[in-house]
């Protein structure tokens, strides 16, 4: 019998916090609490989690910076910080840090639900518009679909669960134009109700993670008005 799904939610307001927690139970998942970034980070090394609910602002530590470390340690699960926060600025930051959504407070419990849901079933499929055998090869760049693994030049390169659905889906379709709301529905899960330029940051997110273990032979190139191509070169 497959398990349950964990998810840690990190939120300092208890009423917050409560209802969160609530939803997550009502669906059916497994559900831990912490009301500290520091706690949460020492929960995430000494636990499994499918996925991380993160408020933006905590008393000790912001939840950027706990986002960021996550990151750092190498947390591939899917991070969705909850936040106050409405403008673009701060939406762009909290994905330009590693975090794969973020949804607005207040929010509706069926929004929640449905992000949730959504992150979630991709973490079981890659996210490809065809079936092309467990591995994908563009350039420099080695996709094994089932191991959940990238190779640069024979060397593993460290991505989050986002940045490897959307390395997929580009590498299913070389040299194809995906729009930045194809890009939305086939990795995201859904259309999310965010500026499809929230798509940018993990793309130059994956174009420096890529670069980092030398030439990949492949360039993600940006189509002004459209979306991305990944392009071998």
């Amino acid at each position: 019998m497959r398990r349950r799904r964990r998810i840690l939610i990190v939120e300092d307001d208890p009423a917050v916090r409560a209802v969160v927690g609530e939803v997550c139970r009502r669906d059916g998942y497994d559900v831990a609490e912490c009301d500290r970034g520091e706690v949460a980070l020492q929960m995430v090394e000494g636990g499994e989690f499918d996925l991380v609910l993160l408020d933006w602002v905590l008393p000790d530590v912001s939840g950027i910076e706990v986002c960021r470390e996550l990151r750092r340690r190498g947390t591939v699960c899917p991070i969705v910080m909850l936040t106050a926060r409405t403008a673009d600025v701060d939406q762009v930051v909290g994905l330009e840090v590693g975090a794969d959504d973020y949804i607005t407070k207040p929010f509706d419990a069926r929004v929640l639900t449905a992000r949730l849901a959504a992150h979630l079933r991709r973490m079981d499929r890659v996210a490809t518009d065809t079936a092309r055998g467990r591995y994908l090869s563009v350039g420099a760049v080695t996709i094994d679909t089932e191991g959940r693994r990238v190779e640069v030049r024979d060397e593993e390169v460290e991505l989050t669960m986002t940045e490897f659905n959307l390395l997929a889906l580009l590498a299913a379709n070389p040299g194809r134009v995906l729009t930045r709301s194809q890009l939305l529905e086939k990795v995201w899960g859904y259309l999310a109700e965010v500026d499809h330029h929230s798509v940018d940051p993990h793309v130059q997110r994956l174009r420096r993670k890529l670069a980092a273990h030398g030439d990949p032979g492949v360039a993600v190139d940006a189509v002004p008005g459209l979306g991305y191509r990944l392009t071998p070169r």
